[in-house]
């Protein structure tokens, strides 16, 4: 039984369209309809995992629409992937590992998103059962009173069961790697069966496109790559930026009534 590949893009920008050429077979949940937050993805995810023909035991394999591509690895992607879920039966999902290697990252993930101690990873790919994956996304719901993204929903579901995500650290599933409006590379010396490599943070993968698969990008789709990911990544400044706020808005209005209420 062949792995579904699947991602949720609400437009055609940046790399999907190289995604869909080199991943014929991916689905794409969510094209021209509103983008309505991060939690759309596990909305649409969920949909799609409740379908007649999307069977139990089904491999899904969830990866980011616009900074994720596969490598060349990519036939080997699913034997590697069964091998590892036979010998560690206890692990129900494969995540992407989110390396803090800057005190900026730092920052983003210990104050921001409240994730002190948290363990590392990227949600932007996953790969498990569908009934696993189901069983993840209801428990989030169930337990989220307030939905701020994917990855900060996800860490707290891993940190909560933590025999049963596997966080892959040594890269030999997923290569991932914060560079912000700089080109992305799959490196030679590590993460040789990495079967998908993201550029993660408004990355580029230009370089990775003529490298690994011989496709060209012109230097007209170049300046629009770069265009949309500054505009992307001023986006995101401003969505974590909004959650610090709250954050110690939150703290700020505990404190007052603890003070009042102690009167």
């Amino acid at each position: 039984m062949v792995v579904n590949y699947v991602c949720v893009a609400t437009e055609k920008k940046l790399y999907l369209p190289y995604l869909q050429e080199l991943l014929p077979e991916l689905v794409v949940l969510g094209l021209n309809t509103p983008w309505r937050g991060f939690i759309t993805k596990y909305k649409l995810l969920q949909a799609y995992l409740s379908t007649a023909e999307i069977l139990d035991d089904d491999l899904i394999c969830f990866i980011d629409a616009y900074d994720v591509l596969p490598t060349k690895q990519l036939d080997a992607f699913e034997g590697n992937v069964r091998e590892f879920l036979t010998a560690q039966p206890q692990v129900k999902l494969i995540v992407g590992y989110d390396k803090v290697d800057n005190p900026i990252h730092e920052f983003l993930c210990q104050e921001i998103f409240g994730l002190v101690g948290a363990r590392r990873l990227n949600s932007g790919q996953f790969i498990g059962t569908a009934k696993d994956i189901r069983e993840m996304i209801a428990h989030i719901f169930q337990t989220t009173t307030h939905f701020q993204t994917d990855q900060i929903e996800l860490t707290k579901y891993a940190n909560e069961f933590r025999e049963a995500i596997h966080i892959d650290e040594e890269q030999n599933f997923f290569y991932v790697k914060s560079r912000p409006l700089q080109q992305v590379h799959l490196p030679s010396t590590t993460s040789p069966s990495a079967a998908f490599i993201h550029a993660n943070g408004n990355g580029f993968l230009e370089d990775f496109l003529r490298d690994e698969h011989t496709i060209q990008v012109s230097l007209k789709e170049r300046l629009k790559h770069f265009i949309t990911n500054l505009n992307g990544l001023l986006k995101k400044i401003v969505i974590y930026d909004t959650i610090y706020i709250k954050k110690y808005l939150n703290w700020l209005v505990l404190i007052i009534q603890t003070k009042f209420l102690n009167k």
